[in-house]
């Protein structure tokens, strides 16, 4: 026995060297006609699976953009706009005495307040301080410490 037969448990048929090997060619035109209808099929599927994505977008935007807003949302607007757009009291029983007044109204008595200089700012005016520059900083700094 030689020592390949010693590694395995079955023995190790050995071949005549006369038989050589398969001498038929590879059938190659039946290779290239499945790597053709494989690419063919990937192709197909990728423009297939992208057309979907696309439909699924299209119809995604349209449900959430482009169509018609609810009644619900309509009264909202609306209703958002008349208080816009409309003088009216802060509260119904008038005990607050305040009063809103439209937008546009508001935005016009802004700019003349604006234009006028009368614009109410709740802060006093305060001059910035002075800048020192940085070599007296540590001269300051040291004069208090020897006193």
């Amino acid at each position: 026995m030689s020592h390949v037969d010693d590694i395995y448990e079955h023995p190790i048929q050995h071949h005549d060297p006369q038989e050589g090997f398969d001498p038929t060619e590879p059938n190659s035109h039946a290779i290239w006609g499945f790597t053709a209808g494989s690419v063919a099929v990937l192709i197909l599927v990728i423009f297939a699976v992208q057309g979907y994505f696309e439909q699924i977008y299209k119809d995604a935007v349209y449900e959430r953009v482009l169509s018609a807003p609810s009644e619900q949302l309509r009264d909202v607007r609306n209703r958002d706009a008349w208080n816009l757009s409309h003088y009216m009291y802060g509260d119904l029983d008038k005990t607050s005495k305040r009063v809103r007044i439209p937008i546009d109204k508001a935005m016009q008595m802004l700019a003349d307040e604006a234009a006028a200089g009368k614009l109410f700012y709740p802060a006093k005016p305060t001059l910035p301080k002075k800048e020192e520059p940085a070599a007296a900083a540590p001269a300051a700094a040291a004069a208090p410490a020897g006193k």
